[in-house]
């Protein structure tokens, strides 16, 4: 009797061995399937949004090299804590295939660009598997996440980030409900770099000012941060400016030239620096709600924006002081 419990018991352990084991079976945003045939525990990522990504998933003890000048940022930083993943290059630099072989990772996140495509067949012919992402569109990041979760077996984090970005959607969409069609700001996205250089309908940045209740008056201007003159920006008569995150003089020294007065007196909504606030990432629902309060401020003035958008980090990244809009040098 014992002897026959015994072997069942064996049985079932074997078989629910069999089913853990199962291979995970990926399809990337390029179409590629990619198979782990376990969860990814040694991951190396080679651009600024992958490691975010990664992190708002607590992956920070996976991570064994990382891309991208982003250990310099406070918030990369704070959330690596003392683990310190080795720096693989970056976009603008160069990546180095030899340092992330040598690492011996089980998943790489590359970038879905020319440069990208070929480090992700070069990988492949190696044995190692890659994923690439390209996250352009609020839909792009949360599909990012889902497949970077399940590549890595946390897919209900995943969830959880996703049911929180549905609840600052919905604080957006109703503070706007009834915003007549008529009434939506004409607004312009300024670079930091530029005050010339802009985003496209094809960017990121295009579909934050419209998520925030804002009509973008760069229209049919094709390419990654065009360039536009004077005289087409004042035609366009934006009545509100969205800034670029990263710190820089430039713009406001274009906005003190005596062309563009108009300009300089117009409302102006300044993307934290520092925040990732306008690239795509897993903070881009709260960089909207972020540019809708201080768009239609009116609107939004019975909702503590601060305290929504710190609920958010603390639930991505398990501390509400990471949010830019605290002092998060105090976590």
């Amino acid at each position: 009797m014992f002897n026959r419990l015994l072997s069942t018991v064996v049985i079932l352990l074997c078989c629910l061995s069999s089913v853990s084991a199962q291979p995970i079976r990926l399809v990337d945003q390029q179409g590629r399937e990619v198979v782990l045939q376990q969860p990814a525990t040694r991951i190396v990522t080679t651009f600024t949004p992958a490691n975010l990504f990664s992190l708002s998933l607590g992956l920070a003890d996976q991570l064994v090299g990382i891309g991208g000048s982003t250990k310099q940022s406070p918030l990369i930083s704070q959330l690596l804590g003392e683990r310190d993943p080795l720096v693989i290059g970056s976009r603008s630099a160069g990546t180095s295939l030899e340092t992330i072989v040598a690492l011996n990772p089980d998943l790489v996140l590359v970038y879905g660009k020319k440069d990208g495509y070929r480090l992700a067949d070069r990988l492949t012919s190696l044995g190692i598997a890659s994923i690439i992402i390209q996250p352009e569109t609020f839909s792009d990041a949360q599909a990012v996440l889902d497949l970077i979760a399940k590549a890595a077996g946390v897919e209900d984090k995943a969830a959880t980030i996703a049911a929180e970005n549905q609840r600052l959607a919905n604080i957006i969409s109703t503070a706007l409900a009834d915003l007549p069609k008529e009434q939506r700001l004409q607004a312009y996205y300024a670079s930091s770099s530029d005050l010339f250089r802009t985003a496209s309908e094809q960017m990121f940045q295009h579909e934050l000012m419209a998520k925030a209740g804002l009509d973008n008056v760069v229209s049919g201007v094709p390419g990654f941060f065009p360039k536009v003159n004077a005289e087409q920006l004042l035609l366009w008569k934006p009545q509100i400016l969205v800034r670029g995150s990263n710190g820089s003089d430039k713009v406001d020294e274009q906005l003190n030239d005596s062309l563009m007065t108009s300009l300089k007196k117009l409302p102006q909504v300044h993307i934290p620096q520092g925040s990732f606030w306008d690239m795509p990432s897993p903070m881009a629902m709260a960089s909207a709600l972020y540019v809708a309060a201080n768009a239609y401020p009116e609107r939004f003035k019975s909702i503590d924006v601060e305290a929504e958008i710190a609920r958010y980090y603390q639930v991505a990244f398990g501390q509400s002081c990471l949010s830019p809009l605290q002092e998060f040098k105090k976590c």
